[in-house]
Order: C-alpha cells, then sequence, then structure tokens
C-alpha cells in the first residue's frame, strides 16, 4: 500500500512543478495583452494612467486571468509531468513493477478536481467582484481627471463652468458657474479664484472658490438676490456616474446571483419599458454566461482524462512535444468555446447544450485514447 501513495505523491510533484512554470508563463502573456487593452481603456477615459491607478488595475488583474492561466497551466503541467515519465522509461519501469495506468490517473485527477474547484471559485464569486471593481477604477479615474480648461465651456448635467485662465499650481482663475439644477431657483457664481478636487469616497466634484459672488434668480419677479463670499464651498455629487448596478452591468460583469435575477426579469417582462435599461436585452446572453462558469471550471478534467494518455507517448524532445501539445489543445478548446458561443447567441443552440460542447468533444476524444493506454498495458 505504502508504494502506490508514493507514486502518487512523485506524479502530484512533478504535475505541480511543471504546472507553476506554465501557469507563470501563460500569466505572463495574458497579464501583458489584458493590460495593454485596460490601460488603453483607462487612458481614453482619464489620460494618462497614474501609478496607483497602474498598480490596482495589476492587482484586480490577476484573479480574471488566473481563471484561464489554470486550467491550461494544468494541461500544461500533465503533459509535461507524464511525457517526461514516459521518455525516461519510469512508466515503463512502474508498469514492469505492477503499477497500472490507474496510478497515473488517480492523483492527475485530484489535481484536477482541485484546480476545478479554485477556477470555479474564481470565475463565480471572485470574476464578477474584480470586473466590477475596474470598472469602477476606470470611472474614478476619469472623474478624478476631470479639469477645467481656461476658454472653455464645460457642462456637468445642468451646470456649466468656466475659467479664463489656470495658474501651474492648477488654480482657476475668473470662474464662472451656472447652476440650473433647480430650474426654480437657478442661480450664477462668480469668483476671482477656484481649486478643483474630487473627493473619492463620497464620490464629489469639489470646487473651492474666493472673493466673489452668487446671482440667485428665483422664478418669482423681483426676488433677486446677489451674495458676497470670501470663500465657497461648491460640491456636486457625480456618484451617478460611479454606480455600477445591474441595470448598468454586462453580463459578464454581473454577479451569478444578479445573473439569475436579471434573467428572471428578461423572461418575466411584459413590455419593453421593464428591460430598456439593461445592456442586453435577451434572455440568451444571461444564460450563456451562467453556463459559461459551470462548464469551464470542468475543462481540467477533461484535460487530465486527455493529457494522461497523449503524455504517455514515448518520443524525442517530451517536452518541447508537451508544450506545442499543450499550445494545440489549449487553442482548440477555446476554439470550440468560441463557436459554442456563437451557435448559443446567434444559431438559436440552447446556452445548457452549446457552452457544454466543448467539454463532450474533448471527453469524447480522452476516452478512446484512454482505454487504447489502458490495453497497452498488457
Amino acid at each position: 500500500m505504502r508504494a502506490p501513495r508514493i507514486i502518487a505523491a512523485y506524479v502530484v510533484r512533478e504535475v505541480v512543478q511543471y504546472s507553476v512554470l506554465g501557469f507563470l508563463v501563460f500569466a505572463s502573456l495574458l497579464l501583458t495583452q489584458n493590460l495593454l487593452r485596460t490601460l488603453a481603456d483607462l487612458s481614453e477615459a482619464a489620460g494618462a494612467a497614474a501609478p496607483g491607478d497602474l498598480i490596482a488595475v495589476i492587482g484586480l488583474l490577476m484573479p480574471v486571468l488566473a481563471t484561464y492561466a489554470l486550467p491550461v497551466a494544468f494541461l500544461f503541467g500533465v503533459l509535461l509531468a507524464i511525457g517526461r515519465l514516459a521518455s525516461e522509461s519510469e512508466v515503463l519501469a512502474m508498469r514492469a513493477c505492477g503499477v497500472g495506468l490507474r496510478s497515473l490517473v488517480i492523483p492527475v485527477l485530484f489535481l484536477a478536481f482541485v484546480v476545478s474547484a479554485i477556477t470555479a471559485h474564481l470565475m463565480q464569486n471572485v470574476e464578477p467582484d474584480v470586473r466590477q471593481e475596474l470598472r469602477r477604477v476606470v470611472k474614478e479615474a476619469a472623474t478624478r481627471s476631470l479639469t477645467i480648461d481656461p476658454g472653455s465651456f464645460h457642462a456637468f448635467g445642468k451646470r456649466i463652468i468656466h475659467a479664463n485662465d489656470s495658474e501651474p499650481d492648477g488654480t482657476l482663475r475668473g470662474v464662472v458657474i451656472w447652476d440650473n439644477t433647480d430650474p426654480r431657483r437657478p442661480f450664477a457664481v462668480f469668483a476671482e479664484s477656484g481649486r478643483l478636487a474630487y473627493r473619492t469616497e463620497e464620490a464629489i466634484i469639489q470646487l473651492v472658490l474666493s472673493r466673489g459672488d452668487m446671482h440667485i434668480e428665483p422664478a418669482e419677479i423681483g426676488r433677486y438676490r446677489r451674495i458676497a463670499f470670501e470663500t465657497f464651498d461648491y460640491s456636486f455629487d457625480v456618484s451617478g456616474i460611479m454606480q455600477s448596478d445591474a441595470a448598468r452591468l454586462r453580463p459578464r460583469d454581473m454577479s451569478m446571483a444578479q445573473l439569475h435575477e436579471t434573467l428572471d426579469v428578461v423572461r418575466n417582462a411584459q413590455t419593453f419599458e421593464e428591460i430598456k435599461n439593461l445592456p442586453e436585452k435577451r434572455a440568451v446572453a444571461y444564460e450563456m454566461q451562467i453556463h459559461r462558469r459551470y462548464a469551464i471550471p470542468v475543462a481540467p478534467f477533461v484535460f487530465a482524462l486527455l493529457a494522461v494518455p497523449l503524455g504517455l507517448r514515448r518520443v524525442r524532445g517530451a517536452r518541447s512535444a508537451g508544450a506545442l501539445t499543450c499550445v494545440a489543445l489549449a487553442f482548440a478548446y477555446y476554439a470550440l468555446l468560441s463557436l459554442a458561443e456563437f451557435l448559443g447567441e446567434q444559431a438559436g443552440v440552447p446556452a445548457a447544450i452549446a457552452l457544454w460542447l466543448p467539454n463532450a468533444v474533448f471527453l469524447a476524444v480522452a476516452i478512446p485514447l484512454l482505454s487504447r493506454a489502458r490495453r497497452g498495458e498488457g
């Protein structure tokens, strides 16, 4: 009984060390690609990204990228580990000692369960929160970067702000504000100077004005008022820009609870008015996202069942062959996933069928390969 446990621990160690290497490689590639895309969105919204924003984006991207890097890294680890054991005749020695294919498959399936559990947690619980936080960071940076260009009129809802000039330290000169948020009591503000600031926690834009007058023009004739001030704190709420309620979120940004809740709303809607604020009006968009979060975490299991018999082939350059096979299989899986999304969203195939197509295809290929590998033991 001790020998199988030792072999299982040995296989686990080999797979884990190659999987860690694969994860570092794939996560780095995904991080580079997605970081450039996210920074482009950030720069478009807020100009040059601040160092703090860059660090926040990297920290938020890692859990999202881990969701997709982990299954591929596990596939990489199994192919290279089993391939090395086969190429160096260690599998042959195990068979000579009466250790069968099961001693390789069971520890690999154990690791597949661990990777699947982590992937499911990341995809269903962590990724939606991270995506919403990314949206918040970009919006906050955009709001924080708001400036008043001298000589231009800037509209913030029903507010118009103008400044004649600005100094190097950001101080505005000759500030004029027209506020019509309350049509019954519009007012204008004229100030010699002012400074623009953004209060993050309260989501408030603040203009601290110095030495000026406020002119209030109520609807009633003859009620005009002029108020002089030395300092005036003119602030207004921008939480409407910052909010990320379900009505504004895309399906991929929603939590599982939000997806199910929104799906019920779409299915039971009697009029277009009930769903007009939703980014996706079709139920299939939410169904696809729900089944995607269940199907992808199963991928490590089908990867394990397919990678073990492929890794058992004795070929020269087992590590290079394993790496190339991993790239080919990962490409095939995600190509099938793209096809499945097309079938579900455009061709009318039920989401419960379409999103499980890649797993079904890989499983259909893995079963005969495993059967052949088992027969090869005899």
